[in-house]
């Protein structure tokens, strides 16, 4: 899950529900995803990650990107389980696949979160990764935060991580949904299924 150093990356800006958007992507996979308030600071910050790459402001069908994440911020609890080269050192790599298995609606805290990777005296260097995380909301860090309840940090702005944690809340009222369901990009868009639904057809067809 890295981005090769003779990549091609195109982004795009637009806006969104919770303010101007950047998303980037190679070949491979999404890159980066990120809100800011003015276009130049996403430029200066995807130079400062890719800047070895060639970068340019033709992001190939943009609406694939941001269709699906517009109707998720909108309060649409769809598949955004987009193909990813965010690049990222393998400590980076490892806490982010991590982060992608919290269901949305739930909250795992930087101590957990350290725990669970099997290293429990490691909260600062797992605070680090999330961090460090290019691609907001789909590896999703704003679902971390500190063990007193407090947000903690976030990168975009903890107002905009107070919003996602409240929409997020209320979309799974209807059922422990997942943020990134493990499919294959053509589900990219779709409507997540309700595990609780899932089971239920299961047990009426006599399966276990």
């Amino acid at each position: 899950m890295g981005v090769d150093r003779d990549t091609q990356i195109g982004y795009h800006i637009a806006d969104s529900p919770l303010g101007r958007l950047l998303i980037a992507a190679s070949s491979k996979g999404l890159c980066s995803l990120m809100w800011g308030d003015r276009d130049r600071e996403f430029l200066e910050v995807l130079e400062r990650r890719f800047g070895w790459h060639t970068l340019g402001p033709g992001l190939e069908r943009p609406e694939r990107w941001f269709e699906p994440v517009n109707r998720f911020l909108e309060g649409e609890p769809v598949d955004l389980s987009f193909p990813l080269d965010p690049g990222g050192t393998g400590f980076q790599q490892t806490v982010w696949r991590r982060l992608r298995e919290i269901p949305l609606g739930r909250t795992l805290t930087y101590a957990g979160l350290a725990k669970d990777l099997g290293n429990p005296g490691g909260v600062r260097a797992v605070a680090g990764a999330c961090a460090a995380n290019p691609v907001a909301l789909v590896i999703p860090c704003h679902r971390v935060i500190r063990s007193d309840g407090g947000l903690g940090g976030y990168r975009w702005g903890l107002q905009r991580k107070r919003r996602l944690l409240s929409l997020e809340a209320s979309m799974a009222e209807d059922g422990p949904w997942k943020l990134t369901a493990p499919a294959g990009p053509e589900r990219v868009g779709a409507a997540l299924p309700d595990p609780l639904s899932e089971r239920g057809s299961h047990q009426e067809s006599g399966n276990p």
